[in-house]
This record gives C-alpha cells, structure tokens and sequence, in this order.
C-alpha cells in the first residue's frame, strides 16, 4: 500500500483560531478523494485538577456550537504557552484555583479523520482557591466532585465531551498507577 498524495490544497475558511482546507487526494489504495481539513493555530490543554480529599473540578459552559449546558473539564487553547503554563492559566481563569504542580499524563487527538487538533491532558495538584483571574462570563458554574463519581457522570451522559471524557478517565488510571493515596474507590 503506498502513501498519501496530495494533489491540491486550497484554504476555503480561515479565521484568528482555525483554518479550514478542501485538499484533493490520492488515497494510499489508489483512489482519488476530497477531505475538508480542520486545524487549530493553537494547540490545546485540557485540565483535571485533583484536591487532597480525591476531588476533582468540573465546569459547566455553553458552547455557541451545541446550544446545550454542558459539564466538563477545565480546557482552553495553549497560544503557543508550554502546556503546563497554559494548564495552570486555565485552571485560574475558568475554576479560580492555583496549583502548584501540572503533571501532563498524556497527550490526544481529536476527530483524527477531519482534524489536526493536539490536546495536552493535564494532572493539576496542590491546590488553592485564587479568584483573581476568574472569568465569570465564560464559566457558568463550577463543581467539586469525588473523581470516583466521574464514571457514573459519563455513563449518565452528564459529562459528554469526548476530550473532558478521556481526561477524567485517565486522570482516573493515572492515579490509580503512580498515586494510589489519591486513587477513586
């Protein structure tokens, strides 16, 4: 089976966070194709912070896209931040809470057959309650919840955005791996 050709790419869409391309292809079975490309200008980090008591933080928004409240993990885009400077940004912005240690667990794609979008998934620890950089406008609500209630939440469909998702889930194992005296029951 041979590669990927690219035959033309052309921008069909582009605006301060994303581009959208319509690339002609050659597919590696020989085949001519049509893909419509999403990518980022930014990368993104998705956060899971953990308190002492095996607490984890959610934040409830509204996104333009879906129309729906939604629960999900504390996220942004990097803006060419490292992650974890970007982690600990978006942690005071959007839950005022400080930490002071970002582990990064690990890193994921996002709708890989239509984009480039690469998303750090973040531990946050040592935590502290710091208002000063809160955006109320973005955030509707914040909730402290057992990380052990998280699968219940997603099973219930609570919790549905597949990037808040697999955050909380690894941020679960994670735990249960390296930091057994924090891991859910």
């Amino acid at each position: 089976m041979s590669e990927w050709q690219t035959k033309s790419s052309k921008v069909v869409y582009e605006n301060p966070w994303l581009i959208i391309k319509e690339d002609e292809v050659v597919m590696p079975n020989g085949k001519d194709g049509l893909y419509g490309v999403v990518s980022s200008k930014s990368d993104a980090v998705f956060v899971v912070p953990i308190d002492t008591a095996g607490n984890t933080y959610l934040v409830q928004q509204e996104h333009y896209t879906t129309r729906e409240l939604a629960w999900q993990c504390i996220a942004g885009r990097t803006d060419g931040e490292p992650a974890e400077i970007a982690a600990k940004r978006e942690l005071l912005e959007e839950a005022g809470l400080a930490a002071e240690q970002i582990t990064i667990m690990s890193s994921a794609r996002t709708a890989t057959g239509m984009t480039t979008f690469r998303t750090s998934l973040c531990l946050a620890e040592h935590l502290s309650e710091d208002m000063s950089h809160f955006d109320s406008g973005e955030i509707n609500q914040v909730k402290k919840v057992p990380l052990a209630d998280i699968p219940r939440l997603i099973f219930a469909g609570e919790i549905a955005a597949t990037e808040s998702i697999a955050a909380l889930l690894m941020a679960t194992e994670y735990l249960k791996i390296h930091r057994k005296n924090h891991a859910p029951n």
